[in-house]
């Protein structure tokens, strides 16, 4: 099974015990268990290619799902079912047809059905006089007086959609587009990578597999940078006013995507996570019907009813050996010897563990991480150094340095912010007149540019749902005053979801914080970081 396979989807891989050393992964006869912390795209997609990969029913899995428990977050691939049926995605609200694993996962299930983004799903009953809208606008600036609207095209096909910005970014448009095109190509041989078996594509972290693809320069500099080099321009030249209606496409169209999509601006987000926003505009996209959150499940069932199937045939099959447990991993003790014991947040233990794979961000996973056993005493626990690295305790990046006791920070990958995104599903009617429109001209979807976001009460996107329902993102909670302001008086806020430990990483323009965590962190079976 290939480290980087598993690492597409996930932070960090432990190998931690001696007895599952290279070696005795040869040999079939011994059981191993394997504990995989988090259960959202990462953790459930790991169990799935674990289960592929067990040829020999060896592996005995156990996912911990911490979400649903009292100050977790969960996974950022998460539905909303409203009383009529209709489905609405709180984080990641659409799905690239690009993304071959996740292609791949839905094809193996046929109750999985792909559906138009943002849709309500098929499994509802909408009662509404509303009429559904079409196009989209970003809004910028009220303080000149002048039009607030940078972008407006409401009551649009998408075919007039796209001549309308090709007109308005034109050259710059297109050398937007090429690059991200070119990202792709790069970016899909990373899938002809995993299914080599030669030693040089064993890739032990992202950097590797950046470098690999020719991806490493847009991942190391911001996407202001990455346009600057492109040639996409900073200011509009004198020739295109000459046509009218031209716009600068970095400070509207695709600081308007990043704000919604990451919640940062052009200087903050890395070239690369500016460009695969960019291929959202580009290719085949949809959602799950009934809900993206489908996606986990399936994949965790996948798993299952594969790894049963070899299990009966290898008469191994007493129990089922892929399970899901509602736990909150807080400790996790290497023997160096027998494996890693794994307690919960009363110190209850949960059984030692071959393999341990973290599946969730290691800044925000509040797990300590600890040695037992010293040339004096072998009860005695200290940090257990990851890589040379120990963790601090404090588990929220945005306050320490995961400064460790041998001197060396952990990469910038295992310490970083999150950005905060708070989405609120709101039923209202939206105030035309706040955002300067006629009752006929509001666009379906709403997003802003950093001026339109600090004047918008940290709004990101507003989108229509259906009928009076709407979708909305902003930095933080919307107050009521806020929501009586942009949907009237009668406004009710149904549901709001804060992603308060992050919901996409600070790229801080690249820089830095490109340098990754390695997969694999630590290798009991040489008993070193």
């Amino acid at each position: 099974m290939k480290l980087s396979r598993i690492g597409l989807n996930i932070y960090l891989v432990f190998s931690i015990s001696k007895r599952c050393s290279s070696d005795s992964l040869k040999e079939e006869e011994s059981q191993r268990r394997v504990a995989i912390i988090g259960s959202g795209v990462g953790g459930s997609f790991t169990a799935k290619y674990l289960a592929d990969y067990d040829s020999s029913c060896t592996l005995d899995i156990t996912i911990f799902d911490a979400s649903g428990l009292e100050g977790e977050q969960g996974s950022r691939v998460s539905s909303l079912t409203l009383e009529n049926g209709a489905t609405i995605e709180l984080g990641a609200s659409i799905i690239f047809g690009g993304n071959k694993l996740v292609q791949e996962m839905i094809d193996g299930d046929s109750k999985l059905k792909r559906t138009t983004p943002h849709s309500p799903g098929s499994n509802r009953e909408i009662k509404t006089d509303q009429t559904a809208r079409k196009g989209m606008g970003i809004f910028d600036d009220i303080s000149d007086g002048g039009n607030p609207w940078a972008l407006l095209v409401a009551n649009m096909s998408s075919n007039e959609v796209k001549k309308t910005l090709m007109f308005r970014y034109n050259l710059d448009l297109w050398r937007i587009n090429r690059a991200t095109q070119s990202a792709l190509s790069s970016f899909n041989m990373i899938y002809d990578l995993l299914d080599s078996r030669h030693e040089s594509t064993f890739f032990d972290s992202p950097n590797d597999i950046w470098r690999a693809t020719g991806l490493a320069y847009a991942a190391s500099v911001s996407f202001n940078d990455l346009l600057d080099k492109i040639g996409v321009a900073n200011l509009i030249p004198w020739w295109r006013h000459i046509f009218g209606h031209q716009g600068l496409v970095r400070s509207e169209l695709y600081t308007a995507i990043n704000l919604c999509n990451n919640n940062q601006s052009n200087d903050q987000i890395s070239g690369l996570a500016g460009l695969v926003n960019s291929a959202a505009t580009t290719g085949d996209l949809f959602a799950i019907d009934g809900g993206n959150d489908q996606l986990i499940a399936s994949a965790i069932q996948q798993a299952q009813e594969k790894h049963d199937g070899v299990c009966r045939r290898k008469d191994t099959y007493n129990e089922r050996k892929i399970r899901s447990i509602q736990k909150k991993i807080k400790t996790v003790v290497s023997d160096f010897e027998s494996g890693m014991e794994l307690f919960d947040s009363k110190g209850k233990s949960l059984g030692s563990y071959d393999v341990v794979v973290l599946a969730v961000p290691l800044q925000f996973s509040g797990i300590t991480f600890l040695g037992k056993g010293s040339l004096f005493d072998s009860n005695v626990l200290h940090p257990l150094s990851l890589n040379g690295m120990v963790d601090s305790e404090d588990s929220d990046a945005n306050v320490h340095e995961h400064k460790g006791a041998y001197g060396r920070h952990l990469p910038t990958s295992a310490s970083r912010p999150y950005t905060q995104v708070v989405t609120s599903i709101i039923f209202g009617d939206l105030n035309a007149t706040h955002f300067y429109l006629d009752e006929d001209n509001i666009p379906k979807s709403i997003y802003f540019t950093e001026k339109g976001k600090k004047q918008q009460m940290g709004l990101s996107s507003i989108s229509q749902i259906f009928g009076n329902v709407y979708k909305v993102f902003s930095s933080e909670v919307l107050s009521e005053e806020s929501v009586a302001i942009l949907f009237g008086d009668t406004a009710k806020v149904k549901y709001t979801k804060i992603w308060d430990k992050g919901a996409t990483p600070a790229f801080n323009g690249g820089k830095e914080s490109t340098y990754s965590t390695q997969f694999l962190l630590y290798d009991g079976g040489h008993g070193s970081g």
